[in-house]
């Protein structure tokens, strides 16, 4: 049986920021340090958060392993075992002490005054409890992190809500763990959508090679496939306006 390509999957969905999204929105294509890595929506990882797949040399690499990833089976957690084995001795500890519970029961008799016998039993008063206000329980993958990290993922999705960014945990969880640079291409297109309809070229091509957005606290610059800063010397061009 042949295996599927790519264009079985429809063709990509451009989402902006150098991302793409197939059809049936399971995988995403981001782009990561000069390659390319895979966001599985229906697949998780050990800690229960989207698989990421790669890193893949190109784009056309990446759509590919959507194509293999299809059809192969989930991969096996390696924690799995241990879970299994922690919840059969916690099962067999809880039955144990049941078991012992009711063998004090059995042998216990409480004494009980005579002429309490023969009154009504009395319904037991149970103070009343107020509601508790907690706290949403944080996200597992920051939990997960060690303790400089976790401070920088708080304040990295305090950054992106102020800034109205869409699912701010989400963006931050693809920059932190998924070595993704999801937060600096945010801040670009921060940046382009707040330049005015009529600005010149130059000014466009000084921003996509290097700059800065402090609100959200990043920083970009255009390098090559090797890593090495890209520099535009646009002034033999002249300026040209946006029509």
């Amino acid at each position: 049986m042949a295996r599927p390509s790519a264009a079985d999957d429809g063709s990509l969905k451009r989402l902006g920021g150098g991302r793409w999204q197939t059809r049936d929105e399971r995988f995403t294509i981001e782009p990561q340090s000069g390659t390319w890595v895979i966001v599985d929506a229906e697949q998780t990882d050990d800690l229960g958060l989207p698989l990421v797949r790669g890193p893949f040399r190109s784009l056309g690499d990446a759509k590919e392993a959507i194509a293999d990833a299809r059809s192969a089976p989930p991969p096996a957690s390696p924690l799995a075992g241990r879970l299994e084995g922690k919840r059969a001795k916690s099962a067999g500890t809880r039955a144990d002490e049941r078991a012992e519970g009711s063998k004090a029961r059995m042998g216990a008799t409480p004494w009980v005054r005579p002429e309490a016998r023969d009154e009504a039993p009395r319904e037991a008063k149970v103070p009343a409890t107020k509601p508790r206000n907690e706290a949403p329980a944080e996200p597992r993958w920051i939990g997960a992190l060690d303790p400089d990290a976790r401070r920088h993922a708080r304040r990295l999705i305090g950054r992106l809500e102020a800034a109205g960014a869409p699912d701010p945990e989400g963006m931050a969880r693809r920059d932190i763990v998924g070595d993704v640079a999801a937060v600096a291409s945010f801040g670009v297109d921060r940046a382009l959508a707040a330049l005015d309809s009529a600005v010149d070229v130059d000014t466009v091509a000084a921003l996509l090679v290097e700059g800065r957005d402090d609100d959200l606290g990043v920083r970009w610059r255009l390098v090559d496939g090797d890593g090495r800063p890209i520099r535009l010397d646009r002034r033999s061009g002249g300026s040209r306006k946006r029509g």
